[in-house]
């Protein structure tokens, strides 16, 4: 896949019901497509506009030993160190985020472009160049 050259983390959250507390925990990925846009729509009130992101991931993009798993392993999965997903409500952000987050909140003091994941298609059957596509705000 061209111009993959972007390094994203994800951000997956998982409920601790011992704790009854989300705990979050970052995957930084090397090798991907990073696009945003304008999208932008008028209403009675005006003009209203947003950045519309689309992400690419490669199948063979660097997971830093990670393995995907879909929403519902990671969620019921034991060894959240080394699996990570894309869900809806998560975050990516621009950039490998190497620090321990305990708030999605303090991301956004040091790191200028996240995204919320709104919706992810499956391309890993695509016979050329078979990848992730995730799409946000």
């Amino acid at each position: 896949m061209r111009l993959c050259n972007e390094t994203i983390t994800v951000i997956n959250s998982r409920h601790n019901p011992e704790t009854d507390r989300d705990e979050y925990t970052g995957t930084v990925i090397k090798g991907v497509s990073w696009h945003c846009e304008i999208a932008s729509t008028v209403d009675g009130s005006g003009l209203k506009s947003a950045n519309k992101f689309s992400i690419r991931i490669p199948t063979d993009a660097d997971f830093n030993g990670r393995t995907y798993v879909d929403p519902i392993a990671y969620s019921t999965g034991d060894n959240s160190d080394m699996i990570f997903t894309l869900k809806n409500g998560d975050l990516i952000v621009r950039g490998a985020v190497t620090t321990a987050i305990t708030k999605p909140a303090e991301l956004k003091q040091n790191y200028p472009e996240i995204v919320t994941i709104l919706g992810v298609t499956d391309n890993r059957r695509a016979p050329n160049a078979p990848h992730w596509r995730v799409v946000g705000t």
